[in-house]
């Protein structure tokens, strides 16, 4: 037995111990600057195996102490130093097992009766009735970084209505709009591609509705007569003619409007003053390309422009005006100052055609058709998941799913990269007696409502809120700045506690370096949020005896080794004075 203590109890297993501990926190600190402090601390500091090795250490303290049994005196500094360590390692474990620690938020001139601490909680509430209940989410994993399924947690009953259980947890979770085929009524849908595979970046589009591909707008129309079907296929695209334009010019302090039909490729005189002017380019869909260049894509009005020739005193010359951007040319530092002013007006009524168009037979068939300058390219027959070639190079067009009855659902899902900051969430189910059970997703503090039975429900899923006995107000909050700076030098928050138990109140100031404490709590100055309507001040707020028993621990700690440096010392002084003595001595004899 006294073999294994003095493994156990020995320096160098205390040595392993300590270098193992300082290369966890530094690979914690290294963690925590490319993540977040509460993975760091569920990855390193609250994991069981750095538990473990404070366990160790404790036990190679305890061995090593053992090992001096039957102590003597020159045993003090000795077990001092260690008894100190070991009771601090108790009080972080006071710490984690019945501690209470939280935070408060005080907003200037309210009072606040509790504070929320770092367990989770669920909340259900029904609108309309008395009945509000909460429970506590303390099964291990919640809080963790791990995905849960059924786990342990209690049922929460609902009265007369039935229950709520939760049946899963998120570490963090992100909202993903799907589109299933369940809906109770029919609404057909179509998820289409229109990429260089025609298998990629998938949109759906529904019945008598548009999807967008940058500016390419896909529209799915079903049609149940194979008549109008068959002329639909066979049919030519109405000419699209400009004719709700209107183009302006100003010159000389004289200002004209024409029909944009009216001078488009026809040059018209711009009254006595010596100027004419003609419409060189109609562009429904212009964009801008790569060096500047103005291109037309489609016949659709995305973005109407004009290219205009001007002939006059001072020779020919361009200009261009888009009517959704009468300052193009500023914007994009084009402009020279001329002597003629250009403005390009549309009706803002004009609807832009869709430029690929999927119809559906009677018999369920899928056609498509493409518009293209003007003329319509079409496909018969196409089948599911085949794709087709389209009039505009590097892009096939397929229709990948059709669902009947689709509707779009959100569904909660882990994000495929971890966020610093996350957003945990639950799904919780409502079960009764005669009633079909409902599921909700309740993200982290965003309250959810649910109709279930006859009663609508709120639910909200946040940290547990503790009460207090008394209430703790915050009248003034106060930053001082470090003299011809806003850089804050301190902060202070000034309250008033109110106990009804007695009915006295109290002013107190709590600052950085001064804490206050009232009914077994202990208010510590955490942060602040200056706000226009109220600043804001966040307490820390702790109770229980592990406080008492670390502080004990260091002043026992420091003891001991003020002790032991105190013994080495002088024994020092006296190896030192010893042989000083026997020389005299010698002399003397």
């Amino acid at each position: 037995m006294r073999s294994i203590l003095q493994a156990v109890g020995s320096l160098w297993f205390a040595a392993v111990l300590l270098v193992l501990l300082m290369v966890a926190m530094g690979s914690a600190t290294l963690f925590e600057t490319r993540h977040s402090s509460e993975q760091a601390l569920a990855v390193f500091y609250h994991a069981p195996w750095f538990r473990g090795l404070l366990f160790l250490v404790a036990v190679n303290i305890l061995a090593a102490i053992c090992l001096r049994i039957p102590f003597s005196t020159r045993h003090i500094g000795f077990l001092l130093t260690h008894s100190g360590l070991l009771i601090i390692l108790a009080g972080a474990l006071l710490t984690q097992r019945i501690a209470i620690e939280g935070q408060v938020s005080l907003t200037e001139g309210r009072t606040a009766r509790s504070f929320t601490v770092q367990q989770h909680s669920l909340t259900v509430a029904a609108r309309k009735k008395n009945l509000r209940v909460t429970m506590d989410l303390d099964a291990p994993g919640f809080g963790g970084f791990e995905i849960l399924e059924d786990p342990d947690t209690d049922v929460l009953p609902l009265g007369k209505q039935g229950r709520v259980e939760v049946v899963r947890y998120l570490p963090d979770m992100i909202w993903r709009k799907e589109v299933t085929d369940d809906n109770p009524r029919p609404n057909p849908a179509l998820e289409v591609s229109l990429s260089p595979s025609g298998r990629e970046e998938a949109r759906w589009v529904f019945a008598g509705q548009t999807a967008a591909f940058d500016s390419t707008r896909v529209m799915f129309r079903p049609v149940s007569d194979p008549k109008e079907l068959e002329r639909l296929l066979t049919e030519k695209p109405m000419e699209k003619k400009p004719s709700s334009g209107a183009v302006e010019v100003e010159v000389g302090g004289s200002s004209f409007s024409f029909p944009l039909d009216s001078c488009l490729s026809k040059t018209v005189p711009l009254g006595e003053t010596g100027y004419s002017m003609r419409v060189v380019r109609y562009l429904p869909h212009a964009q801008v390309r790569e060096g500047g260049k103005i291109l037309n894509v489609s016949d659709n009005p995305v973005n109407p422009a004009i290219e205009v020739e001007f002939s006059g005193p001072d020779g020919k010359f361009k200009q261009l005006a888009f009517s959704k951007f009468p300052s193009f040319s500023s914007m994009h530092g084009k402009e020279k100052k001329k002597a003629v002013k250009l403005v390009f007006k549309t009706s803002n009524g004009q609807a832009a055609q869709a430029s690929v168009e999927v119809l559906s037979g009677p018999d369920n068939s899928l056609h498509v058709r493409f518009l293209s300058h003007g003329s319509y390219k079409v496909h018969r027959n196409i089948e599911m998941g085949m794709p087709v070639d389209t009039p505009w190079p590097g892009k096939k067009f397929a229709v990948l799913k059709r669902f009947d009855r689709a509707r779009i659902q959100s569904r909660a899902v882990v994000p495929e990269k971890s966020r610093k900051t996350r957003q945990p969430a639950i799904l919780v189910r409502l079960t009764g007696a005669s009633i079909p059970s409902v599921e909700v997703w309740i993200p982290w503090f965003t309250p959810q409502s649910v109709k279930f039975g006859d009663s609508t429900f709120d639910l909200f899923y946040s940290n547990k809120t503790v009460s207090l006995a008394f209430g703790i107000k915050l009248n003034r909050f106060q930053v001082g700045y470090y003299p011809g700076t806003r850089r804050p030098r301190s902060f202070e928050s000034h309250v008033t506690i109110t106990d009804p138990a007695t009915g006295r109140s109290q002013d107190r100031i709590i600052s950085m370096n001064n804490p206050t404490s009232h009914g077994g709590f202990t208010f510590y100055q955490s942060s602040y949020d200056l706000r226009p309507d109220g600043n804001n001040s966040v307490l820390s707020v702790s109770r229980g005896p592990d406080r008492p028993v670390v502080f004990a621990g260091f002043f026992i700690t420091i003891l001991g080794m003020m002790w032991l440096l105190a013994t080495r010392l002088w024994a020092g002084r006296r190896g030192r004075a010893k042989p000083k003595l026997q020389a005299a001595r010698s002399c003397g004899g």
